[in-house]
């Protein structure tokens, strides 16, 4: 068993909620580090694939943004996702005007 126990540390609080441990926070940082050094090849990609098939290159550029911005979360719904309210149609009904 390593350390002093459970319940018998400096902090009998534990971990503070959300915060990682050292190796997630050391493997996040190296993956940041060496996606750093592929910038410019993800850019040339992209950029191939944006020539060859417009949708595969948005459909890319999509998953890509989850990673650098957050999701929309209603404050009134306890930070639970927003579910859009958009009524679904389909090309038809639109077409027939119902």
């Amino acid at each position: 068993m390593r350390g002093p126990g459970k319940g018998k540390t400096n902090n009998p609080n534990g971990r503070a909620k959300g915060s990682q441990n050292r190796t997630t926070k050391e493997a996040k940082e190296f993956l940041e580090y060496v996606m750093f050094g592929q910038l410019e090849n993800m850019q040339m990609a992209l950029n191939e694939l944006k020539s060859k098939d417009n949708a595969r290159y948005l459909d890319a550029c999509s998953k890509l943004f989850s990673y650098v911005l957050p999701k929309k979360t209603d404050v009134t719904s306890d930070d639970k996702p927003i579910i859009p309210s958009l009524p679904v149609i389909t090309i038809k009904q639109y077409k027939n005007g119902d």
